[in-house]
């Protein structure tokens, strides 16, 4: 593969440990992370600087639907799946629900 995915991820806590994936992944790179709530965000971000990872923060979905990646990881409320999943697919973004 010559260029690597670059995902987002739709929810700071409890998309931890796809967060903590593809922090490290060869063939992805973590794009955007998303999450209404701050403390959980905050988190993410101050682990990405550590690390040394260039990542997109947002508060909004509108406002990271619109970043660079080509795929969304939903770790949200499991009810709220299917209606962001909707509007990912619908701004051409590939995406991966984390519950049935």
């Amino acid at each position: 593969m010559n260029k690597k995915l670059k995902i987002g991820v739709l929810g700071a806590a409890r998309g931890t440990c796809m967060i903590n994936i593809l922090s490290k992944h060869p063939e992805a790179e973590l794009a955007a992370v998303c999450d209404k709530y701050a403390p959980a965000l905050n988190e993410v971000k101050k682990n990405a600087e550590k690390n040394g990872i260039k990542l997109s923060c947002y508060n909004n979905f509108e406002d990271f639907l619109k970043a660079d990646m080509d795929a969304v990881i939903l770790a949200n409320y499991a009810h709220q799946h299917a209606p962001f999943a909707i509007r990912c697919l619908k701004a051409g973004k590939h995406v991966l629900s984390e519950v049935l």
